[in-house]
This record gives structure tokens, sequence and C-alpha cells, in this order.
């Protein structure tokens, strides 16, 4: 499994780095067997103005079942990157049930 986080306007810090790739970690540990890739884009909509403008996008790329794609938006680079970790794992979660569904 590929991960990749790129970021827009946001200072990429090794804590950040780390706390992201853990909580995918924590996230997706279930599902390894299924994932291709991951790719995470961190952004700050408005720079420095502030607001409620840290976004985080998850791609997550499945084995034989395509894209998964989850998003977050709030105020706080790590509680955006908490939210759309949730967010794809429930996504990811659903998908690879209604697969099963299928070949049922």
């Amino acid at each position: 499994m590929e991960l990749s986080i790129k970021t827009r306007h946001v200072d990429l810090s090794d804590a950040l780095k780390a706390f992201t790739e853990r909580r995918l970690q924590f996230s997706l540990s279930g599902f390894v067997n299924h994932l291709d890739g991951i790719e995470v884009r961190l952004g700050d909509i408005n720079g420095p103005r502030g607001g409620i403008d840290k976004t985080c996008a998850i791609k997550v790329i499945l084995r034989r079942s395509g894209v998964v794609f989850a998003r977050a938006a709030g105020d706080d680079v790590y509680s955006t990157v908490d939210d759309a970790a949730t967010r794809i794992r429930s996504a990811v979660s659903r998908t690879l049930n209604r697969r099963r569904a299928r070949r049922r």
C-alpha cells in the first residue's frame, strides 16, 4: 500500500505527517489486503486570513473495486484529517460490503 500526502498552502510538519499516517493506518487497518494506494490532499483555502478553510481530501484506490473518496473541512488541519479518516473508513467498508453482496 502506497501513501501519498500532498499539500497546498499548508506546512507539512513531521508531526502532521506522522499524525496523518497513524490515523489512516488505524482507520484502514482492517482493509489493508484490499488497498492499492492512498492519496491525501491537505489544503488551506483562505491562506493567512483564517476561518473554516482547512480541507482534507482522501482518495483510496481499491483492488478490483475502483476508487473511494472522502472529504472534510474545518478550522484545524488535525481535526479535518480525523474527520476525513472516519468518513473514508465508512466509505471503504460500504463499498466492500456491496461488492461482497453482489458476489453472493
